[in-house]
């Protein structure tokens, strides 16, 4: 099991490929941690989302690095997606992922469904991008004693296998 505040680094180049890798990483660590089957599920759509906005939007098809930062804490993970391409207007963007209630799917715009998932996923979205690049710091409070009873056991599940 990770330690309290352990840090893992992964740099990877900003690919689609190496989204997988990260998902990967991301899902054995929550798992580590004690998050439910479905929490983990939540927490790789959300880091992949934002690892799959570094590779369609930071480096206008040039080749760049894609950062993440694991940060383990006692009853929380952060995960903070960076890169070192152009940055946007971050209240543009929170806007309109504020603006998707009561709309139809074909009318949001292509993109906005990934920052509303996101949002919707994770317990907290935060955007920075004051250091140039754009940096997504994603956390998820670890909620041992909310489990449902009708949620799969994935520890007991995998120990069986």
């Amino acid at each position: 099991m990770p330690s309290l505040n352990d840090y893992v680094k992964i740099v990877v180049p900003a690919r689609a490929d190496y989204i997988g890798v990260i998902r990967l990483t991301v899902s054995g660590l929550a798992y580590q941690m004690g998050f439910s089957y479905n929490d983990i599920e939540d927490i790789k759509v959300a880091i992949a989302e934002a690892c799959n906005n570094v590779v369609r939007h930071a480096y206008d098809h040039s080749q760049g690095v894609l950062t993440i930062h694991f940060h383990i804490r006692e009853d929380n993970l952060e995960v903070e997606v960076c890169d070192e391409g152009g940055a946007f207007d971050v209240t543009k963007i929170e806007g309109g992922a504020a603006s998707l209630h009561g709309k139809n799917l074909d009318e949001i715009e292509i993109g906005g469904l990934g920052i509303y998932l996101m949002k919707t996923l994770m317990d907290q979205v935060k955007y920075d991008t004051s250091q140039g690049g754009v940096r997504v710091s994603l956390l998820k409070y670890l909620n041992r004693d909310e489990v449902s009873e009708s949620e799969p056991d994935v520890h007991r599940e995998l120990k069986q296998s």
